[in-house]
């Protein structure tokens, strides 16, 4: 077994940024915390696991916009109504999912008030506004700083309007929020520049309540100090308190990277344009206007100043880390439309995945690309055996284990045979991920279908929790 930790920094930058594959103290104790949750969860079922620490189990949502963050309030609301939500050790998010994780996450103890939260959150969603005027102030701060990118006006504009809620909730308050009560939060993003290199395992990137930083690479610096301008292993600003609408804006924003375009109402964007024009400062709009008209110009997503920038480890960090100032963070599911390089992390100990996948076409392509990734990363994972004619009209349930030492895999597809009947193609043509907000209806109808993935499958969950604990 290697050592925990890989230094090559005098110990007075280890207060800073911090190289090692081994998983961050806070991490550790939050976790340990929560593990003595799952032991009695196990214990009150009646439930003894043999191996030396209690199984690690962790709940992965994919992305797919507002499907997403439906889709997994949905599957969370059941797993709690279902007495399942107590054995879960971490919940990694992707994309659309993260927008669910990051409304939840405002309730320091949601896991035991999921009801009502999530009431609170689809009552958000179909009944708030799309206030223009706090879009304008937000992007009015915003554009003052000089890593201001298309990020910025995706989160202030598309994904306000999708979550109806500009937050002014930090990171650091976030942090201060995070319970043991909750499983233990992971939002994951990519490197640009790294996935554009052909480096597909070191361009993943994380954030904790505790640290952001390159998984894969083992480089991490605290979630205060996440876009702090950095040289030498050491700050040059101040931490800079970045709100969470910024981060779910950095992990959603740069699925057009690509110069794709979506397939949204355009009448609705453009009388946001001109009431622009009607109810904000001229000033102020123009500016607004002019950094956006250049970020577009340049197509510049997800800017942050680089924390490895000049740092004096050389070793095992790809070089372009340290001779950067600036990186360009973006959306994860451009790669990878699920969260498996955050719970695959061998320090993380694993024993089993449920993927909640809301994918719009192939509902196999993430444990697909999943098990492509483990295999170049060379980390074990279950081998795949699915049916002809099941990517088309998947179940609502699949396990993929063997008897290596990967995690068990649960892999549930969010529209399948079993809740959509022969009408799978119907639904997803009726959940487009690029489209306008939801209304209360489309909101309830998909949270049903979605809570039915769980309540469909309690039991063989609970059997595969057994079996873990078996090994």
């Amino acid at each position: 077994m290697k050592k925990a930790a890989i230094c090559y920094f005098h110990s007075s930058f280890s207060e800073y940024v911090r190289v090692s594959k081994s998983l961050n103290p806070k991490e550790e104790e939050y976790v340990k915390r929560r593990q003595a949750v799952v032991e009695k969860y196990l214990k009150d079922k009646g439930t003894e696991y043999k191996q030396e620490h209690v199984p690690v189990i962790a709940v992965l949502g994919s992305g797919g916009g507002e499907r997403a963050m439906v889709g997994l309030l949905g599957a969370l609301a059941q797993m709690e109504e279902e007495k399942l939500l107590d054995s879960i050790t971490y919940l990694c998010g992707v994309s659309g999912s993260t927008w669910c994780m990051a409304s939840l996450y405002e309730d320091p103890k949601w896991s035991v008030n999921v009801a009502a939260d999530k009431k609170k959150i689809v009552d958000r969603l179909s009944d708030g506004k799309f206030s223009i005027s706090d879009m304008l102030d937000w992007l009015s701060k915003a554009v003052e700083d000089e890593n201001y990118s298309l990020t910025d006006f995706w989160a202030a504009t598309v994904v306000f309007n999708s979550i109806k809620e500009v937050s002014d909730e930090s990171k650091t308050q976030n942090e201060g929020r995070c319970h043991s009560t909750n499983p233990y939060p992971i939002y994951t993003a990519i490197d640009k520049g790294l996935k554009e290199d052909n480096q597909t395992a070191p361009c993943w990137f994380e954030i904790s309540p505790h640290e952001a930083g390159y998984s894969h690479v083992g480089a991490y610096v605290d979630t205060s100090l996440f876009g702090s301008q950095f040289e030498n292993g050491k700050p040059k600003t101040p931490p800079k308190e970045e709100d969470m609408l910024y981060l779910q804006g950095a992990l959603c924003a740069s699925c057009f990277n690509n110069r794709t375009v979506p397939e949204t109402p355009k009448a609705k964007y453009l009388n946001v344009k001109y009431d622009f024009l009607f109810l904000a400062g001229f000033f102020a709009v123009v500016k607004i206007l002019g950094k956006t008209i250049i970020a577009a110009y340049n197509w510049t997503w997800g800017t942050k100043f680089n924390f490895l920038y000049k740092y004096p480890a050389k070793d095992h960090i790809p070089a372009a880390l340290l001779s950067d100032e600036k990186r360009n963070l973006e959306d994860a599911g451009i790669l990878l439309n699920s969260p498996y390089v955050a719970a695959l992390r061998p320090e993380r100990k694993v024993d089993l995945i449920l993927s909640f996948d809301f994918s719009s076409d192939d509902p196999f392509l993430t444990v697909k690309k999943a098990a492509d990734y483990c295999k170049e990363a060379g980390r074990p994972f279950p081998s795949l055996v699915i049916e002809p004619g099941e990517e088309k009209n998947p179940k609502d349930f699949y396990v993929f284990k063997d008897e290596t030492k990967a995690p068990i895999v649960i892999h549930i597809p969010l529209f399948n045979t079993v809740n959509c009947g022969e009408n799978i193609e119907e639904w997803r043509r009726r959940y487009k991920t690029f489209q306008g907000p939801y209304s209360k209806e489309m909101i309830e109808d998909l949270l049903l279908v979605s809570s039915r993935n769980v309540k469909n499958n309690k039991e063989k969950i609970l059997n595969e929790i057994k079996a873990v604990c078996a090994r």
